[in-house]
């Protein structure tokens, strides 16, 4: 028998988008291990020949990178790397709801077509009874004709039940990369979800959602992005101290050279203002963009939750006594017209109705597990195993393994990205202000 993690399972090992995801992920931590690293070295050759030799040979300089680039460098890294991690939480929250409403309506599906079948067996056996009355003389012959109507419409009911099975069942399949007629067993799964649980609270609900929901992480992870890359702007534009090897001169009897140290003083013309500007109004958008996805995302967890504690109570209603009720008055019907008592119609309407209950009985119950789906939904729940069991499977067909592990300083959330920058944001007045002289550059002031 199929369960509904399993089915999530098999759907999360067949998807390539998520697999994707998550190897894209994985390169985006090699890109934090990747900008931790000190800057390279350059080497300049520009000798100048003549007679008796060179001059300025050779020049080797090693950025120290004490300005800040390198920590605003790995900024952006591990802002892209959370990127990258939400994006595949994202993805792989839309497969595990679309695989759970996929199971549920097969399950409803296959319930409903077992119902149906028992319900025409039933109407069978009341048919002999009514046929058996009619030619015993105790029951008029147009008796056998109405329950003969009543089975040709049972048959067609559960026809239609048949071929809602067979559809419900090729869509999970086709979900699953598999043939659409292959059988699925997904018996009594209705069952294990009709318990009712407790009512979910609203308030309880939204705070899990804005914990979980992968859509709040990626446009959290689309501010952090253009914050960190105004932090390495700002960086750049620092003073950095560069040890150095200099070779001035080589003649054949004499060789100029040193050791010492450079700084080198940036002087910008306006186009590192810009892109700080830049930058600062792409993280006022991103934050637009994520307050817009914090309130969509409450606004679902407050439906779910709504839409749970509606199906939860319906479904209870029919545990209260209504389901036992009407099997007692087909009883009833059914030995008043054994025994001559009650008519034709008394019976019928007692099966029609009892049938009517017991199909929005389960109904309910599909209700009730769709709506729990959800909820999941809502909340961004994803079963923890999965993750374990995706993660194992990427990292087993890896090569190399310093790639595969997990660094556990890139999934910290780093305070100097998440937290607002208050020379970003604010408005730099030398920035928006018009320039009265166009033509005359700021090179001491940058540079400063």
């Amino acid at each position: 028998m199929l369960t509904a993690d399993e089915t999530v399972a098999l759907a999360a090992r067949r998807n390539l988008g998520v697999r994707a995801a998550l190897q894209d992920a994985f390169a985006a931590g090699s890109g934090v291990q990747s900008a931790r690293v000190l800057a390279p070295p350059s080497f300049t050759i520009g000798p100048a020949f003549k007679t008796g030799g060179t001059t300025d040979g050779l020049l080797f300089l090693q950025p120290l990178e004490l300005n800040g680039t390198r920590g605003a460098r790995t900024s952006i890294a591990r802002a892209q790397l959370r990127q990258a991690q939400a994006q595949a939480l994202q993805g792989l929250q839309t497969l595990v709801y679309t695989a759970r409403l996929y199971f549920y309506s097969l399950a409803r599906a296959q319930a409903s077509l077992a119902l149906q079948q028992s319900l025409l067996s039933s109407v069978r056996q009341f048919d002999q009874i009514a046929r058996t009355q009619v030619r015993l003389g105790a029951r008029p012959g147009i008796e056998a004709v109405q329950t003969a109507i009543e089975l040709a419409r049972a048959r067609q009911i559960t026809a239609q039940a048949q071929g809602e099975e067979q559809a419900a069942r090729a869509a999970l399949n086709a979900y699953l990369g598999r043939a659409p007629l292959d059988p699925i067993n997904t018996s009594r799964a209705l069952d294990a979800t009709a318990a009712l649980a407790p009512p979910v609270s609203i308030a309880d609900a939204q705070r899990l959602a804005l914990e979980g929901r992968a859509e709040v992480a990626v446009a959290r992870a689309n501010r952090d992005v253009p914050l960190a890359q105004a932090s390495l702007y700002r960086a750049q534009g620092r003073p950095d101290i560069s040890p150095s090897f200099r070779i001035s001169q080589i003649t054949p009897t004499y060789m100029d050279a040193g050791v010492g140290v450079v700084i080198s003083v940036p002087i910008d013309y306006g186009t590192r203002r810009g892109l700080i500007r830049q930058s600062q109004q792409n993280a006022q958008a991103q934050e637009e963009r994520l307050t817009g996805a914090q309130a969509l995302v409450r606004l679902d967890a407050e439906q779910a939750v709504v839409r749970l504690n509606a199906a939860q109570a319906v479904l209870g209603e029919y545990d209260l006594g209504l389901l036992a009720n009407a099997h007692t008055v087909l009883a009833a019907a059914l030995a008043g017209y054994k025994a001559g008592g009650t008519t034709i119609i008394s019976v019928l309407d007692a099966q029609r109705t009892y049938r009517q209950i017991l199909s929005e009985r389960l109904d309910a119950q599909a209700s009730v597990a769709q709506s729990r789906a959800v909820l999941g939904r809502a909340v961004g729940a994803v079963p923890p195993a999965l993750l374990t069991q995706l993660s194992q499977d990427i990292n087993a067909g890896r090569q190399d393994p310093n790639i595969s592990r997990q660094d556990p300083n890139i999934s910290r959330q780093d305070p100097n990205i998440s937290r607002q920058d208050p020379n970003i944001s604010r408005q730099d007045p030398n920035i928006s202000r018009q320039n009265s002289n166009p033509g005359r550059t700021n090179g001491n002031r940058d540079a400063k």
